[in-house]
């Protein structure tokens, strides 16, 4: 059964990034909402093998970043199109011509954090979803962290404006809140399947009760 279980995860976060159309944003939180996609990847990073979240990674990085491509608007230069990129003045958030980000480095970001939610994998199957929860959260938090001075640099100074870190800890504390949903259904299917989860990659050892 472990063959359909990373199917059946793949193909729900196939449909998470369809469902992130549909999913309305909080103007008064500067444009934030729940970020599906990230929130479920960063979920299923928590059951998988290590291969199956590496490419589990490098398909979400992919995805995300052709869905949000820079272009060239006709009166301006190149504008970044991350999710980060709603924060601000328009002209803060535009980077030189030829200095947007470019595609793959969100596969990047994403197999780093994976990498670090592997870890505490042991507690995905004691059902212990406290420690995950949180996780998901940091990790959401972290990402979009990352991304934002990743486009700072790449306009070459770095500005932080009160209305970013209001959108950062919004989305984060969102993906938060939806983690429990989205752990439990990984949960429940690896139950339903008979799933195992791998004990190779990187884990620790958790004595909790």
């Amino acid at each position: 059964m472990t063959v359909i279980y990373y199917m059946v995860v793949g193909l729900l976060l196939a449909l998470s990034f369809c469902a992130q159309e549909f999913v309305p944003m909080f103007e008064f939180a500067q444009q934030a909402r729940v970020l599906l996609p990230p929130a479920f990847f960063f979920s299923a990073a928590l059951s998988v093998s290590f291969p199956v979240m590496l490419a589990l990674a490098l398909f979400s990085g992919v995805i995300w970043d052709a869905r949000h491509l820079p272009y060239r608007h006709e009166k301006q230069n190149v504008a970044e199109f991350s999710e980060m990129a709603v924060v601000g003045p328009a002209v803060e958030l535009r980077a030189p011509t030829g200095g947007s980000l470019r595609m793959g480095y969100n596969a990047i970001l994403f197999a780093a954090l994976g990498t670090l939610m592997q870890g505490i994998r042991p507690l995905f199957k004691r059902g212990r979803w406290e420690l995950p929860v949180i996780m998901v959260g940091l990790a959401t938090f972290v990402w979009l962290l990352l991304e934002y001075l990743l486009m700072s640099f790449l306009r070459g100074r770095f500005y932080f404006p009160p209305l970013m870190w209001t959108k950062l800890v919004t989305d984060a504390l969102l993906s938060t809140l939806v983690a429990p949903l989205l752990i439990f259904t990984l949960h429940s299917l690896a139950r339903w399947l008979r799933f195992e989860q791998p004990r190779e990659g990187l884990t620790f050892r958790f004595h909790g009760g």
